[in-house]
């Protein structure tokens, strides 16, 4: 099967997070969307990368525009820690259950320990918060690149993680044959080049995100009528 298709917060030129980024990748082929998600200085969950920002919408916003398109997923990037069940209760709230990715800043052993969530959504572990004691310099280098997979997939195991979310240069042949062996699926990110993308669609993972969303989507279709 080919990759999901993510739109990343802000693809085809949209600024990030705004209300017409949401509304264009709403409008678009894709199977999620991704926003970054804070909480606001009133406690209410916002969007925002670096901080909530005021003048974007809310996720409350988010979610009821989202529940008009029933066959689209998003991905909430939680960009501080402690979100986790705010984002299942508002989602849960807005019969979001079973569509909503949490990526980002999660606390995995404390996900793992709340199975109730799990029905309201699903975790693509992020590898740098599964390895934080891992850089992308060191990285770099292909031993280490195999260590970090190996560790990764013990985690993966211990916690119940079923799908991890990596930047995709690390993911040579070696790094992503070492997840397959183990069952565990691979979301890469942020792949925005042709070839790249080319790469990452034929490589058999579950999903892509991408800024440059038409063209991972055209390149999808294309793959779709050469298969």
């Amino acid at each position: 099967m080919l990759p999901k298709i993510t739109a990343h917060s802000g693809a085809d030129g949209f600024e990030d997070n705004s209300l017409s980024y949401v509304r264009y990748a709403l409008a678009s082929e894709a199977d999620y969307l991704e926003v970054d998600v804070r909480r606001g200085a009133d406690g209410k969950l916002m969007l925002g990368h670096d901080e909530a920002d005021a003048a974007l919408p809310a996720l409350e916003e988010v979610f009821s525009l989202l529940a008009e398109t029933p066959r689209m997923g998003i991905n909430c990037d939680l960009k501080e820690p402690g979100l986790e069940e705010a984002v299942c209760a508002l989602a849960e709230a807005r019969g979001l259950a079973g569509r909503v990715l949490l990526t980002g800043t999660v606390d995995m052993r404390r996900w793992a320990a709340h199975p109730e969530l799990h029905e309201t959504a699903s975790l693509w572990a992020n590898i740098e918060e599964l390895l934080p004691d891992f850089d992308k310099e060191q990285l770099k280098d292909p031993a280490c690149r195999e260590q970090a997979a190996e560790e990764a997939v013990r985690l993966c195991r211990e916690l119940g993680i079923h799908t991890v979310n990596s930047w995709y240069g690390l993911a040579d042949e070696a790094f992503l044959e070492r997840f397959r062996r183990a069952g565990i699926a691979l979301s890469l990110w942020t792949v925005n080049e042709e070839e790249a993308l080319r790469r990452c669609l034929r490589a058999g993972v579950k999903s892509i995100t991408t800024r440059k969303l038409k063209l991972a989507l055209a390149l999808r279709e294309e793959g779709k009528g050469n298969a």
